[in-house]
């Protein structure tokens, strides 16, 4: 065999790179936007939060300024809306505020933080930004926010309503307060009296929604938000240079793509081809390491591939055909030697097989390894020697029928003879024994033939349904008195539930009788038998197995040929009629057995 050297190929898909610029450029987008987002959302809740800030500061010293006036005796009138222009005057020096206004529910500015626009109103939009700002009457806690870009300006407006007088004021013009509370706390009531008109004004004014309005810059926010938005763009040049020389490459691999399909294919199909042969390849390099191990051979040799592969040919030490094959191919360059062997892999299961061994030579006419082809032949062989004994079984037949009839004839005459002779003499007579006994062998003769014709005869099967176990309680039942006699106990375990099966009862009662007969006979020092029932698919498969002498190895595969009996008394036909029987049905019986140690029998009827 000669083999090309592989050469070194592109191992990388021409779209790998262009996969990879793909979830670059992904990546990329992703981390982009979400810093943009991260970054603007960012710039927002800080704009949001120096607008709240501003927003309490003002309404907190607008009502302090307000309460501090109404406890020294000041109108009402007086101190709004100006103590609130004040506040907004003091505010509004904060860095970045643009505009700081109070307005109320018509869009009038009330007061606000540039005097040119004291006297105007909030425009449109504006104004029905703040119309949809949620009122929560109790505090300033409700806050509405938006970027707004009228008159060619863009800033941030933060917008909550305001209520300049609170509830505990109010609280304290009520009738219900206490004594004490009056006396201690209540000092506008001293210094305004119980004017029904100034607390008219009071509730009134309380009652108008006012709001406050805060414009922020937004030039740190907006140049952020462009610095952001150029290194989008620059990365985004990156990757238009990176994809074009991904694209690049792709044109450049491309006329490599055709062949390395190709290869991947042929050294797929030759990968499963391998391990799917049911012939066991080994391969070594020049230096005796395994390069080659597929799935058959594991099975053959019990080594497994992860083993095998990279050690040399020491690691099949336990079965020494296969590492003298090896070993020897180089030797024999370009010579195809085969052998038959038996060969025992780890599990110590035994298989017959053929060893095909050769040297693999490179078109440089160098050893570059050796291969060795192992086929299993034990299925060939086990057909062989089933074909063989058909052959004598068959052979068998044909004897046993001319047998039989030749047979039969004359010992007719002779019983009728002995019959005549016996009731000439007297029973007292010791000729009358003689004949008697010569009646019983001839008896005994002529069952003998039946039994054989019986066996080479084929018969028709009486097929009903019927409980399987019901049948074995049976055989069971009629052998304990045997069993008990030579110290055998007979024990059955059986499912609950099974089906029933459709076979002939009367032959398979036949077979278990002939089973539990044997297995009682082979303990002759007592012991135990057992069967069990198992229902596997479509089969039931009954175990009979003992504890008594086992069977030698010599005889272990001539137990189903006929006449074949380690027992004195016995004709030798019980389990080769068993076999012929469950032939017939269908199925089969495997004997295994280790001498001194007991035998098993496995009866697989299909159901």
């Amino acid at each position: 065999m000669r083999i090309i050297k592989k050469q070194r190929l592109a191992s990388v898909s021409p779209w790998l790179l262009a996969a990879a610029c793909g979830l670059l450029a992904v990546i990329i987008a992703v981390f982009a936007v979400n810093n943009y987002r991260r970054d603007k959302a960012l710039m927002t809740d800080i704009l949001l939060e120096k607008g709240v800030t501003l927003i309490r500061f003002v309404a907190s010293s607008a009502r302090s300024s307000i309460f501090s006036g109404l406890r020294s005796g000041q109108d009402i009138e007086a101190l709004w809306p100006g103590t609130v222009q004040r506040v907004i005057d003091h505010a509004a020096g904060h860095p970045g505020v643009r505009f700081l206004a109070l307005v109320d529910s018509e869009g009038t500015i009330l007061a606000n933080s540039v005097p040119a626009a004291r006297i105007q109103q909030v425009s449109q939009q504006t104004h029905d930004f703040l119309l949809a700002i949620d009122e929560d009457t109790s505090d300033t806690r409700t806050f509405s926010y938006r970027i707004s870009n009228e008159n060619n300006r863009t800033v941030f407006q933060v917008a909550a309503y305001f209520s300049p007088v609170t509830k505990r004021l109010l609280n304290q013009f009520s009738p219900e307060k206490n004594d004490d509370l009056l006396r201690d706390e209540n000092k506008m009531l001293r210094l305004h009296g119980q004017k029904a008109t100034w607390k008219k004004r009071v509730e009134t004014l309380n009652q108008k929604k006012y709001v406050i309005l805060v414009e922020l810059d937004m030039k740190q926010y907006n140049k952020r938000l462009q610095r952001q938005k150029l290194e989008i763009i620059i990365l985004s040049i990156v990757l238009l240079l990176v994809g074009f020389g991904g694209w690049v490459s792709i044109l450049t691999l491309e006329g490599l793509k055709g062949s390395q399909s190709r290869l991947r294919r042929v050294e797929a199909f030759r990968d499963i081809l391998i391990s799917s042969l049911p012939v066991g390849l080994i391969a070594t390099d020049n230096k005796g390491q395994i390069i080659l191990y597929n799935q058959f051979s594991q099975e053959l040799t019990g080594i497994s591939e992860k083993v095998a592969i990279g050690n040399t040919t020491e690691v099949f030490s336990k079965t020494e055909e296969i590492q003298a094959a090896l070993d020897a191919s180089g030797k024999r360059k370009g010579i195809i030697s085969q052998k038959e062997v038996q060969l025992v892999n780890d599990a110590g299961i035994c298989h017959t097989v053929q060893l095909n061994h050769m040297a693999i030579i490179d078109r440089e006419e160098k050893f570059v390894g050796t291969l060795l082809m192992i086929q299993d032949l034990s299925q060939v062989k086990k057909l062989e020697e089933e074909l063989r004994r058909s052959e004598r079984l068959a052979a068998l037949g044909k004897m046993a029928a001319g047998v039989a009839h030749e047979l039969r004839n004359p010992l007719s005459s002779i019983k009728g003879l002995a019959l005549v002779l016996q009731s000439k003499f007297s029973k007292d007579n010791q000729d009358t024994e003689t004949a008697k006994i010569l009646v019983q062998e001839v008896e005994r003769l002529n069952r003998s033939i039946s039994e054989l014709l019986d066996y080479a005869r084929p018969q028709k099967l009486q097929k009903k349904g019927f409980d399987i176990h019901a049948l074995l309680h049976k055989a069971v039942s009629l052998l304990s008195i045997d069993a008990e006699a030579a110290g055998v106990v007979m024990v059955t375990d059986f499912p609950d539930s099974f089906p029933n099966i459709h076979a002939d009862e009367d032959r398979l009662n036949q077979v278990f009788l002939n089973l539990f007969l044997n297995s009682i006979q082979a303990m002759s020092d007592g012991g135990t038998l057992r069967v069990t029932t198992v229902k596997r698919g479509d089969t039931i498969r009954i175990t009979v197995k003992d504890t008594g002498c086992g069977i030698a190895s010599e005889n272990l595969g001539r137990v189903f040929d006929p006449y074949f009996t380690t027992k004195p008394e016995g004709t030798g036909l019980g389990m080769a009629m068993s076999a012929k029987i469950l032939e017939e049905h269908g199925g089969s019986m495997v004997v295994t057995s280790e001498e001194g140690e007991g035998t098993s029998v496995v009866v697989d009827i299909p159901c």
